[in-house]
């Protein structure tokens, strides 16, 4: 997700609303290690082997089941704020299919591959998540520095590995996220590596295609889709435009944030906050509102916040929230929304 920025230039703000449950993935080089020291199986392994499914074959499956395969946490249409039209699309293309496959067949077969592109911080994460949960399938999540490693050739490995891995937890949903950082255009100065595991991504990719009871889906998340090799868009079939929140999002997001904390908040003053926050992503707003509600602490002394209960603070008002949104700026530019709906107009296939 996007990280909102200070007027001053300060350091960017995790957001808490687009939180990437488990699309943050530790070092593959950890559990290689493990693997070549025979210490025993991760977790995920041995509850996937309970489950019946085979044990890792290799150290790059053992990666996979420790650090990709995404258990537990759950997120329901219904947790996503906005993206009415992505969540539409995504129900049609792919929940109901996988739901009912008997009626998605010949002309209706669904597209097995699907790209969710959009300004950072909006939600391509939660969809994916999502998507997994009202289907059922099994979650995979993959960074690009999951699939990076010090060993020449390991990237091309793991690659394998994860689809083997997700075919045998079938059905499963692959979900790429920053999919740019692999599988950018071409270039004369690509590394050889690089060049084998993108070749390695398509060729799983068009495996992963087939129909059956071993279905597995990629879905691939990106901020920067102009850059992706027409290769890859011609394989993810489905290009859903995941946009900023509008002002109803914009509203209920800053409701739901406000919940958390004692507030002060007319209807009126709610709709100047949603006014003044046009251009935000929800990782934005959730920025704004983490500073407005450490402004009441800020008027504390140090003797008087050692005291002080939680009941007893402040709530937080209308002018808090308006002097954050004066320091911090949306993190997506202008000129970049332009490109957006630039490349939704020329490759958008929702």
């Amino acid at each position: 997700g996007g990280a909102a920025r200070r007027k001053s230039g300060g350091a960017g703000r995790k957001p808490i609303v687009a939180r990437k449950s488990g699309g943050v993935v530790r070092s593959p080089d950890s559990a290689m290690r493990a693997a070549a020291r025979r210490e025993p199986p991760s977790a995920p392994a041995a509850a996937a082997a309970a489950k019946g499914a085979p044990a890792a074959n290799n150290r790059f499956e053992e990666t996979v089941l420790a650090e990709m395969l995404v258990q537990g946490g759950g997120i329901t249409w219904d947790q996503i704020v906005g993206l009415e039209d992505a969540k539409r699309v995504l129900q049609e293309s792919v929940v109901l299919p996988a739901l009912r496959p008997d009626l998605f067949t010949g002309l209706r077969a669904p597209a097995r591959g699907v790209l969710l592109f959009g300004p950072p911080g909006t939600g391509k994460t939660l969809l994916a998540r999502a998507v997994s949960a009202e289907t059922s399938y099994t979650f995979f999540s993959v960074s690009a520095a999951s699939l990076t490693s010090k060993y020449v050739g390991d990237g091309e490995r793991l690659m394998r590995a994860l689809f083997e891995v997700a075919r045998r937890h079938a059905p499963a949903v692959v979900f790429f996220d920053e999919v740019d950082a692999l599988l950018a255009k071409r270039g004369d100065g690509e590394h050889e590596a690089s060049r084998r595991m993108k070749t390695e991504f398509m060729v799983q990719l068009e495996g992963a295609l087939g129909a059956g009871d071993e279905r597995v889906m990629v879905i691939a998340a990106t901020n920067l889709p102009w850059t992706l090799d027409e290769a890859v868009l011609r394989r993810l079939q489905k290009r859903i435009h995941v946009p900023l929140p509008d002002a109803a999002a914009r509203a209920a997001l800053i409701t739901g944030l406000l919940g958390s904390v004692k507030a002060e908040l007319t209807q009126r003053q709610l709709n100047q906050v949603v006014a003044a926050t046009e251009g935000y992503s929800a990782s934005d707003l959730t920025a704004v509102l983490k500073d407005s509600a450490m402004q009441p602490l800020r008027e504390l002394n140090s003797s008087d916040l050692r005291a002080v209960k939680p009941e007893e603070l402040r709530g937080v008002t209308h002018a808090d929230i308006m002097r954050s949104v004066q320091g911090i700026h949306p993190s997506v530019s202008a000129a970049s929304l332009e490109e957006f709906t630039n490349w939704q107009r020329d490759f958008g296939a929702a």
